[in-house]
């Protein structure tokens, strides 16, 4: 029975959908980005891991220019889901001796099986919707 029950696991784990992979990852160096575009698709949760050994913070952009700024928290990473395609452009500010500027982006694909019902929200941010 166990064989059998291993066997149906693995073969379900197969046709499991893409969309139900594990979240993807930014790492934050003291001096880049790992890595410096990441590619994803829309509903996909990414999460971004400061290994800087620094403080930091992230700024999301948006179109008309404004920033929505996450400062790291001291326990852990922070996370962002991306609900349009397109290119999701950010800024980590690293700060030490000397501040660092690391330019990166999120290129959104579009999942076809992913639906959000905010069409104003452009991407989540820790729970906050980021408005186009």
């Amino acid at each position: 029975m166990i064989g059998w029950l291993a066997v149906l696991v693995a073969v379900l784990a197969v046709l499991a959908p893409a969309r139900a992979r594990a979240d993807e990852t930014v790492i934050i160096e003291a001096t880049r980005l790992v890595p410096p575009v990441l590619t994803t698709m829309t509903g996909q949760r990414v999460t971004f891991v400061n290994r800087s050994q620094r403080h930091v913070h992230v700024e999301f952009t948006r179109d008309g220019g404004e920033h929505h700024l996450v400062q790291f928290p001291a326990e852990g990473p922070i996370w962002a889901i991306f609900h349009r395609p397109g290119t999701h452009a950010y800024v980590v500010h690293v700060y030490g001796a000397r501040t660092e500027t690391l330019a990166g982006g999120v290129e959104v694909v579009e999942d076809p099986h992913y639906k959000y019902e905010s069409p104003a929200c452009v991407a989540t941010i820790m729970g906050v919707c980021i408005e186009r």
